[in-house]
């Protein structure tokens, strides 16, 4: 049951950054010349949504220390986690092509938060699934 614990920092860390994600995009939309402000308050944002998530597969970590698991154990919430990595790259994924006309800047801009959106969203889950993985015997 406590591999469950790394599911939901998993869950946390995903749908956290993938909303700050889509909100820091719509604003760089409507306000263009905001957007290094939009940048610095995203990464700050993801610095606040992943303490939760960081706390809480340490906390799983410790409390599995015990406990005898067996790799048929793991099998249901690794694959949770791997389905919320998929539905993350889907995600920020078809948010490439902003509607209307922007700028060229600006879609690189969006291109550049695209792919630190993926790698900060799936970073707390590959991590959960290698202390998944470390818990079994």
């Amino acid at each position: 049951m406590y591999l469950y614990i790394f599911v939901l920092a998993a869950v946390i860390a995903v749908l956290g950054i993938i909303r700050i994600f889509r909100s820091t995009v719509d604003n760089m939309l409507t306000e263009p010349e905001k957007v290094q402000q939009y940048m610095s308050g995203f990464f700050t944002k993801v610095a606040l949504v992943e303490f939760l998530p960081i706390i809480l597969v340490i906390l799983g970590f410790v409390f599995l220390q015990g406990e005898q698991l067996e790799m048929a154990d793991a099998y249901v919430p690794i694959a949770i986690i791997v389905i919320l990595i998929i539905f993350n790259m889907f995600y920020v994924f078809s948010q490439r092509s902003p509607a209307g006309n922007v700028e060229q800047d600006m879609k690189q801009r969006i291109q550049t938060l695209i792919f630190l959106t993926i790698a900060l969203a799936n970073s707390i889950p590959f991590i959960a699934i290698i202390f998944i993985i470390l818990s079994v015997n």
